[in-house]
């Protein structure tokens, strides 16, 4: 039966945004820049999405939904820094992520979204980041199911992509005077490793940890939240990047929009600092989750409130001590095309099973139509304010690789930015199987792909 309240909703709101919402950018005049100040500009819109929007429902069967209701508002905020002579722009958004190409063919969602930032402010694109929390509680725009050919949708990517960069222009137009500071603060009870190596060859993936004696390979978590805060000259906060590793899959499948736990702890930190915007960045989350996953909104306000008191803490620790000597910035990026992991045709692939078929058939051949898409391309990101670095990842890293790039310099990890290529497992991963490097469209690429990227990622940290 057709749902009429979906297609009502649907109609509302193409009427409502299509044809009464103008989608050019007013004018942007460029003042002088000065020298010798650090500058700051942000912005938040709200992006919250028609309910007839679909979610993920499960990766490996190819299923979405539309969502039944809205629990708390998905968000896009900006930041914007520039030095007098480099600049920069992170753009945080409640998203699971950003297929490149769920535009449609030859077109490429970070690419369009930087264009139109540059052509109405002074950033350069390669100078831009595009990044999600990784909130599965989202539209569904990892790419990982057709959600073009739902009716509205198309028409809706088009808005949404026009609000991200709008966001981004807001940001720039509103830079003032900042110092920069940073904390860094240990949050434990939060993250849950969902890859224990037991003595029977199994995994451990949800639920209470293990006993000690039936683990065969001790695991690592990366509890670190980083914070860097700028604070106005005349005082108070302006703007917090926080940045901590965990899948927000608290509120997963649950059918109402929800920013997760990130989304919590950045209203937490608002709450606390009214005049203030509250940035967000997943870290190198590809193995861990949160100890709580697809439970209820009462667990996200828990996590989120306990990450956003940890956050507040950090704040004022770091406004409390000196700001940076120096601020002068660099961005340096890279681009890359990874090996994809193999994979029958398309055409062997169907013919073993249909893309709709729930089976590692029906997983495989919903791979081989994605690598048929292209080679695996992306970008990899590393950026540099005074004495911090950070590096991003177009996809999901695991802790293993973002804890190696920490020892090597970096002072934080942004996994989901400027693309989505799926999981980045590292090579044990592919022996001791799990969903992760299952074949599937989530899971790409090859063997080593992991140690690879780490090797170009610490090459781009050494020319910052």
């Amino acid at each position: 039966m057709k749902n009429i309240a979906a297609e009502m909703n649907r109609r509302s709101f193409l009427k409502n945004t299509v044809s009464g919402v103008a989608l050019g950018f007013p004018t942007v005049l460029l003042g002088a820049k000065s020298p010798s100040r650090l500058r700051a500009g942000v912005s938040k819109r709200c992006v919250t999405p028609p309910l007839f929007v679909p979610y993920l429902t499960s990766s490996a069967n190819g299923t979405n939904a539309p969502f039944t209701g809205i629990h708390d508002d998905l968000f896009a905020r900006a930041l914007v820094l520039d030095d007098g002579h480099q600049s920069l722009a992170i753009l945080s958004v409640d998203s699971i992520g950003f297929d490149n190409s769920i535009l449609g063919h030859g077109r490429n969602f970070t690419n369009e979204w930087r264009t139109k930032v540059a052509r109405h402010t002074g950033l350069k694109p390669a100078n831009m980041m595009l990044a999600a929390t990784h909130t599965h509680s989202a539209p569904e725009t990892i790419g990982l199911t057709p959600i073009q050919k739902i009716p509205g949708v198309a028409e809706w990517l088009e808005i949404y992509l026009q609000t991200l960069a709008e966001t981004a222009v807001d940001a720039w137009k509103n830079r003032v005077p900042v110092r920069a500071f940073s904390a860094a603060k240990t949050v434990p009870g939060i993250e849950r490793y969902r890859r224990i190596v037991l003595k029977n060859g199994t995994l451990s993936v949800h639920g209470n940890l293990p006993p000690p004696d039936q683990v065969q390979m001790p695991w690592q978590l990366d509890e670190t939240l980083t914070a860097i805060c700028f604070e106005r000259e005349t005082g108070g906060l302006h703007t917090a990047l926080l940045n901590y590793t965990a899948h927000p899959v608290i509120s997963m499948l649950l059918p109402q929009v929800s920013a997760d736990y990130p989304g919590a702890a950045t209203a937490h930190v608002e709450q606390q600092f009214p005049n203030a915007v509250c940035l967000f960045t997943n870290g190198a989350a590809g193995n861990i989750n949160t100890v709580k996953v697809s439970t209820n909104f009462d667990d996200v306000a828990a996590i989120g409130h306990k990450l956003g008191s940890a956050a507040v803490e950090a704040i004022q620790q770091s406004l409390a001590g000196q700001p940076f000597k120096a601020a002068e910035m660099k961005v340096r990026s890279d681009r890359i095309e990874l090996p994809p992991r193999a994979c029958p045709s398309v055409t062997d692939a169907e013919k073993a099973g249909s893309p709709t078929a729930l089976s590692r058939e029906g997983t495989v051949t919903r791979l081989a139509l994605k690598l048929a898409e292209g080679p695996p391309r992306g970008e990899i990101q590393a950026m540099r304010l005074g004495p911090l670095r950070w590096i991003s990842f177009p996809g999901e890293p695991f802790v293993e690789t973002g804890l190696a790039l920490k020892q090597a310099g970096a002072d934080f990890v942004i996994g989901y930015a400027s693309g989505y290529l799926g999981y980045f497992p590292i090579r044990r991963a592919y022996a001791e199987g799990g969903y992760e490097v299952m074949q599937g469209a989530w899971s790409r690429v090859a063997p080593g792909t992991a140690e690879y990227l780490q090797i170009r990622a610490n090459h781009l940290l050494a020319r910052l």
